[in-house]
Protein backbone atom coordinates (compact mmCIF):
# COMPACT_ATOMS: atom_id res chain seq x y z
CA UNK A 1 0.00 0.00 0.00
CA UNK A 2 1.22 3.58 -0.35
CA UNK A 3 0.46 6.58 2.31
CA UNK A 4 -1.17 9.40 1.00
CA UNK A 5 -1.90 12.65 2.94
CA UNK A 6 -5.69 12.95 3.40
CA UNK A 7 -7.86 15.27 5.22
CA UNK A 8 -9.34 14.04 8.93
CA UNK A 9 -13.28 13.80 9.07
CA UNK A 10 -14.49 14.72 12.28
CA UNK A 11 -18.11 12.90 13.41
CA UNK A 12 -19.81 14.14 16.80
CA UNK A 13 -22.71 12.35 18.50
CA UNK A 14 -24.25 13.06 21.69
CA UNK A 15 -24.55 10.32 23.83
CA UNK A 16 -27.97 9.39 24.87
CA UNK A 17 -29.28 7.02 27.30
CA UNK A 18 -30.31 4.30 24.77
CA UNK A 19 -27.08 4.05 24.00
CA UNK A 20 -25.61 3.57 27.16
CA UNK A 21 -25.34 0.44 29.44
CA UNK A 22 -26.12 -0.37 32.52
CA UNK A 23 -23.29 1.58 34.16
CA UNK A 24 -24.77 4.89 32.00
CA UNK A 25 -21.65 4.76 29.64
CA UNK A 26 -21.95 4.77 26.10
CA UNK A 27 -22.43 0.79 25.00
CA UNK A 28 -19.13 -0.19 23.40
CA UNK A 29 -21.02 -1.69 20.48
CA UNK A 30 -22.72 1.21 19.78
CA UNK A 31 -19.15 2.89 19.70
CA UNK A 32 -18.09 0.35 17.11
CA UNK A 33 -20.65 1.37 15.04
CA UNK A 34 -20.40 4.88 15.35
CA UNK A 35 -16.39 4.54 14.76
CA UNK A 36 -17.08 2.12 11.33
CA UNK A 37 -19.53 4.93 10.33
CA UNK A 38 -17.35 7.41 10.09
CA UNK A 39 -14.61 5.30 9.00
CA UNK A 40 -17.31 4.45 6.17
CA UNK A 41 -17.62 8.22 5.53
CA UNK A 42 -13.76 8.70 5.43
CA UNK A 43 -12.91 5.73 3.02
CA UNK A 44 -16.18 6.52 0.74
CA UNK A 45 -14.87 10.51 0.27
CA UNK A 46 -11.24 9.34 -0.30
CA UNK A 47 -12.18 6.61 -2.98
CA UNK A 48 -15.35 7.91 -4.36
CA UNK A 49 -17.31 4.38 -4.40
CA UNK A 50 -18.82 2.03 -2.41
CA UNK A 51 -16.76 1.08 0.18
CA UNK A 52 -17.19 -2.04 2.78
CA UNK A 53 -15.68 -2.92 5.97
CA UNK A 54 -13.14 -6.24 5.53
CA UNK A 55 -11.66 -5.94 9.36
CA UNK A 56 -11.08 -4.15 12.54
CA UNK A 57 -7.46 -4.02 13.72
CA UNK A 58 -6.51 -3.08 17.29
CA UNK A 59 -9.27 -1.48 18.29
CA UNK A 60 -9.31 -0.33 21.81
CA UNK A 61 -12.02 1.11 24.19
CA UNK A 62 -9.70 3.22 26.82
CA UNK A 63 -11.65 5.21 29.15
CA UNK A 64 -15.87 5.53 29.76
CA UNK A 65 -17.79 8.35 27.84
CA UNK A 66 -21.10 8.99 30.11
CA UNK A 67 -24.40 9.81 28.80
CA UNK A 68 -24.69 13.39 28.12
CA UNK A 69 -21.19 13.68 26.83
CA UNK A 70 -20.30 13.90 23.38
CA UNK A 71 -18.41 11.01 21.34
CA UNK A 72 -16.17 13.08 19.02
CA UNK A 73 -14.65 10.90 16.15
CA UNK A 74 -11.92 11.68 13.85
CA UNK A 75 -11.67 9.52 10.80
CA UNK A 76 -8.68 9.58 8.21
CA UNK A 77 -7.48 7.53 5.39
CA UNK A 78 -3.70 6.95 6.42
CA UNK A 79 -2.90 3.66 3.52
CA UNK A 80 -4.43 3.49 -0.05
CA UNK A 81 -3.76 -0.03 -2.14
CA UNK A 82 -5.13 -1.10 -5.31
CA UNK A 83 -8.91 -0.87 -3.83
CA UNK A 84 -8.18 -1.26 -0.06
CA UNK A 85 -7.95 1.44 2.69
CA UNK A 86 -6.17 1.54 6.00
CA UNK A 87 -8.67 4.53 8.16
CA UNK A 88 -7.03 5.23 11.50
CA UNK A 89 -9.93 6.45 14.09
CA UNK A 90 -9.45 8.36 17.36
CA UNK A 91 -12.37 8.93 19.67
CA UNK A 92 -12.39 10.99 22.07
CA UNK A 93 -15.17 12.33 25.09
CA UNK A 94 -16.01 16.03 25.30
CA UNK A 95 -18.02 17.83 28.38
CA UNK A 96 -20.90 19.79 26.50
CA UNK A 97 -20.03 22.09 29.32
CA UNK A 98 -16.70 22.75 29.69
CA UNK A 99 -15.56 21.51 26.04
CA UNK A 100 -13.13 19.84 27.79
CA UNK A 101 -11.54 16.33 26.08
CA UNK A 102 -9.82 13.14 26.49
CA UNK A 103 -9.33 10.68 23.94
CA UNK A 104 -11.38 7.16 24.75
CA UNK A 105 -10.25 5.17 22.04
CA UNK A 106 -8.48 4.48 19.02
CA UNK A 107 -7.97 1.92 15.75
CA UNK A 108 -8.31 0.61 12.70
CA UNK A 109 -10.27 -0.23 10.41
CA UNK A 110 -9.27 -1.87 6.83
CA UNK A 111 -11.87 -0.91 4.28
CA UNK A 112 -12.67 -1.92 0.61
CA UNK A 113 -13.70 0.05 -2.75
CA UNK A 114 -16.56 -2.01 -4.37
CA UNK A 115 -18.07 -2.22 -7.36
CA UNK A 116 -22.06 -2.59 -8.02
CA UNK A 117 -21.48 -6.84 -8.03
CA UNK A 118 -19.71 -6.58 -4.85
CA UNK A 119 -16.40 -7.15 -5.58
CA UNK A 120 -13.20 -5.53 -5.35
CA UNK A 121 -12.72 -2.35 -7.41
CA UNK A 122 -9.86 -0.22 -8.40
CA UNK A 123 -9.30 3.09 -6.60
CA UNK A 124 -9.09 5.74 -9.08
CA UNK A 125 -8.81 8.91 -6.19
CA UNK A 126 -5.54 10.44 -6.13
CA UNK A 127 -5.93 12.76 -3.51
CA UNK A 128 -8.63 13.33 -0.60
CA UNK A 129 -11.42 15.06 -1.86
CA UNK A 130 -13.87 16.80 0.38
Amino acid sequence: MQARETATFEHTELVLPAQANHYGTLFAGQGLSMLAQAAFTAASRYARANVVLAAVKDLRFTAPVPVGNLFVIAARVTDAGRSSMTVEVAASREDPQTGERSPVAQGQFQMVAVNEDGRPKKITAQEFRS
